[in-house]
């Protein structure tokens, strides 16, 4: 088991896809916390939500040469490199 931050709200039991996009931005470092430590004052930052998402950040980062951390932290996938 991993600890996955103080905003992670996990997908529903059967959500292939969102499970998908969990695993993969645990798989690349990254956590679901928001901009303070204990999570309860700002909204936390992006992270995908489907495997489209994370296949899309995944492409712009391969084309451009950024990491697969900072791909998926991006809100909007043509704002990575």
């Amino acid at each position: 088991m991993r600890y996955a931050g103080h905003d992670f709200a996990a997908p529903r039991r059967r959500d292939d896809s969102g499970w998908a996009a969990v695993a993969a931005v645990l798989g690349a470092g990254l956590r679901y916390d928001g901009f303070e430590p204990c999570g309860c004052s700002r909204e936390p930052k992006f992270r995908p939500r489907t495997r489209a998402q994370v296949r899309a950040r995944r492409r712009v980062a391969r084309r451009v040469g950024a990491s697969e951390a900072e791909a998926l932290s991006a809100r909007d996938p043509s704002d990575v490199g």
